[in-house]
């Protein structure tokens, strides 16, 4: 099953330029750790993450008002001047604000995108544009902080932050060339929307809303790991950094075939099934990989968590775009950046090491929650397929 060109060449802008995203964070935590800024690492994360739990409504909202097309291309120019500023400033605090500034831009652009793609590839092909785009984000995730890392030591954060405006640039120019101005047509305008749109097409969505409370408690569990993870695994890997390094690539390194099966003609529609078998993969790998402290058990379980991440992310998008209707599409899909990221900040506080729960029983804990949640859904979802009492079936 083939995908249209212009869906390639977003796809292939939008990688690029999450290559630099990679770049610009690293950057900055590399940077704070370098001058020693106190709470500094914290205030970049802050910095990522405040923009669009606070604002992803009022963006959604505009991007389904106006045209989607035009949100985008502007949203990336915001950022591409933002980070170029960034690169050009010295001061530690001045450059997380800029980046803050190209957060804000980055949840219209990621909005925007979202709206676009399905007309883009053609509603027979976005199930199988969504896979590439989930595969190659995560093959992005893997290559960027290694690219990163190595650039950071020979030239510098300013550079990386060049680099990170510069494929904000190459991203506008591959949006107008794939983005015809029809598009704007054929996805159809709100003359009016509310801000509480969003929350309400996600929670009323077939597949979707009964699978949010699941969503929230793996996002949550991948974000105390996340924190929790580092303390545990560097314990694993007996302060190798190396060791240490490849456990975190490993995760990224299954995502990527679980991205591309899941958008299978056969599968992409199962929704329900890629959701929860994403989160089952994602619960037992965590769980295992803190019950066996051994790197021979670690890297194969950690495949199967990012698998499963995914087969999950896929399953996701492909539900939001099938089952959410096309004019709630960007306050849908902004409100659920607002949801995801509100858990992952609140799994870094988790996360951060206490007197009350080791690392390693942290990261125990965060396998077996959302299992806990799998197992609740998958039978409330059986419990529904069955005829009640008295119905003939067939």
């Amino acid at each position: 099953m083939l995908v249209p060109a212009p869906a390639l060449v977003l796809i292939a802008g939008t990688l690029f330029s999450r290559v630099g995203d990679s770049f610009a964070s690293l950057g900055m935590v590399l940077d704070a750790a370098d001058k020693g800024v106190r709470f500094g690492v914290t205030e970049v994360l802050l910095a990522e993450l405040l923009p669009t739990v606070v604002a992803a409504p009022f963006i959604g909202s505009l991007v389904d008002r106006v045209s989607a097309r035009s949100v985008w291309r502007w949203a990336l120019v915001v950022q591409a001047l933002s980070l170029g500023g960034a690169a050009a400033v010295d001061g530690f605090h001045l450059r997380v604000g800029l980046i803050a500034l190209s957060g804000l831009a980055g949840v219209a652009s990621v909005t925007a995108g979202f709206k676009v793609l399905p007309v883009v590839a053609g509603e027979e092909h976005t199930g199988r544009a969504n896979s590439l785009l989930t595969a190659g984000l995560s093959a992005a995730g893997l290559l960027g902080p290694a690219l990163a890392g190595l650039l950071h030591s020979v030239r510098g954060t300013s550079f990386l932050l060049g680099a990170d405006a510069v494929s904000f640039l190459v991203l506008v120019w591959c949006t107008a060339l794939a983005v015809p101005r029809a598009v704007d047509v054929t996805i159809g305008r709100r003359p009016a929307t509310k801000l509480s749109d969003g929350y309400r097409a996600l929670r009323h969505a077939p597949v979707v809303g009964a699978m949010l409370p699941t969503l929230a408690a793996a996002m949550l569990a991948t974000s105390v790991e996340g924190v929790a993870g580092v303390y545990y695994l560097r314990d694993v890997a007996d302060g190798n950094d190396t060791l240490f390094g490849l456990f975190l690539a490993t995760w990224a390194l299954g995502a990527i075939p679980g991205a591309l099966l899941a958008g299978r003609a056969g599968w992409s529609g199962r929704h329900t099934a890629l959701i929860l078998g994403g989160v089952l993969g994602i619960s037992l790998g965590l769980m295992c990989a803190g019950l066996l402290p051994m790197a021979a058990a670690i890297f194969p379980l950690f495949l199967l968590g990012g698998f499963g991440n995914g087969v999950c992310n896929v399953g996701l998008r492909n539900a939001v775009h099938t089952n959410v209707p096309a004019e709630v599409h960007g306050s849908a899909w902004a409100c659920y950046q607002a949801l995801s990221r509100s858990c992952i900040g609140l799994g870094y506080l988790l996360g951060t090491p206490n007197g009350l729960v080791s690392s390693r029983g942290q990261v125990i804990l965060s396998g077996a929650v959302p299992l806990v949640f799998v197992v609740w859904s998958m039978l409330r979802t059986v419990r529904r397929r069955q005829p009640a009492v008295g119905e003939v079936s067939g």
